[in-house]
Formats: C-alpha cells, structure tokens, sequence
C-alpha cells in the first residue's frame, strides 16, 4: 500500500490553459509548495526538470530553488508544449511528484500583405493596405492588425564637413522608427490612408497581425 504520510507536491500558482510567448528576457513564474504530513518527516529536497529531455537551461533557476520557479520564456519554442515535473523528498528518502504543462503560443501564419498603388503623391493618393489570408489557433482568435511607416533617409544632402546634413546616426534612427498609421490595433486587414511628405525619404510600409496574446508576425 502507498505511504501515507508521504511528501505533497503541490502547485499552488500557475495557469495551464493560457499560451505564453516565446519572449526574450521573460519568465514564467510557477509557485508551489512541499510539505509533509508527518512530523517526524522533513522535506529535504525539491527538484524541477523539463521532460522529454527538453530544452537545457530552460529553468531560469537553480533545480532546487525555492518557490517560485521561473521558465525562461526566450528559449522555448513557438507552438510547444512543455511538461515541467517537481519531486519533493523528505527526509527518509520518500518521494512524491507532480508535473505542469506549460504551453507556448506561435505568431499567425500564410498571410501575405500588400500595398496599392505601388507610387503616388504624397498627401493626394490614396494607398490601400491588406493583410489577407493569415490564419492562427482556433483559441488564438480574434487576429488584429497595425499599420505603420518606415523612413528610408537618403544621403543626399548631407555634408561631410558639418554643414547642415544628416549625419549617418540620425539615419540609421530614422530609418529603424516605425510611425504608426492608426493609434491603436485595429479591427479590420484592410486600410486605406494617404502617406506624408518629406524630402530625401523613401517610406517602407509595415503591416503585423496579432494574435489574442499579442503574438504576431510581420
């Protein structure tokens, strides 16, 4: 017959029917507790590992470590599920285990995007956006959608001896900042807006889908 006054293994924080992203420098927390009915027992070890043999350095702390555990959410994978096992000993060696399932969420797939006309005049022509075709999970529903510019500077202009022209820093910045078309996700895969004037620039349109986790691709 199993002992009854074996050790509990108990995850007391952690929610398993969420999706999590595979972000960089983000953790998730799972708290949990080790205790013992008996007395005389002491807990004298817990230890978490991944299953499967699944991503080495997953843990974001020590094996050991005391409530919480934290997973390093940048390396996991997108569209994964990962089985996390505690064991709990005490102090004359009996064991007890429980496992979680931590889900990762993947950003929306086979869409394309485009952009009509190809050239017009700024301020006057109309352009249209449309995201078409992107598809995601059942449960990762309802997708949305941002659009947003890049500038291109170009190096005309400029002047190597300090008079006036765009340094080479002031570029790469302006040509890294995405401006935003809309002020906020927006409902629908098509859009239609006129695009600003300036000199020396050659704008990029950028189009992403989001995910209810806000996972999304571009």
């Amino acid at each position: 017959s199993s002992d009854q006054y074996m050790p509990r293994a108990t995850v007391t924080e952690f929610d398993e029917s969420i999706k999590y992203n595979p972000t960089a420098d983000t953790f998730a927390a799972i708290y949990f507790e080790a205790t013992s009915p008996d007395p005389d027992r002491t807990i004298e070890q817990t230890a978490w590992s991944v299953g499967d043999g699944q991503s080495a350095g997953l843990l974001g702390k020590p094996s050991g470590a005391p409530s919480p555990m934290l997973v390093d959410l940048g390396k996991t994978r997108p569209n994964a599920v990962y089985r996390l096992k505690l064991m709990v000993t005490d102090s004359i060696g009996s064991t007890s285990s429980t496992v979680v399932s931590l889900t990762t969420n993947g950003p929306p797939t086979s869409g394309t995007f485009a952009v009509s006309p190809y050239r017009g005049t700024a301020l006057t022509t109309e352009f249209e956006f449309l995201l078409d075709g992107w598809s995601d999970d059942v449960d990762d529903y309802p997708l949305t959608y941002t659009y947003s510019y890049r500038q291109r500077v170009s190096r005309r202009g400029s002047s190597r001896g300090g008079g006036g022209g765009t340094s080479f820093a002031d570029r790469r910045a302006a040509n890294s900042a995405l401006t935003p078309l809309v002020a906020d996700q927006y409902a629908s895969s098509w859009f239609v807006t006129t695009l600003p004037q300036a000199n020396n620039v050659n704008l990029t349109c950028v189009g992403r889908v989001f995910d209810r986790y806000l996972s999304y691709a571009q």
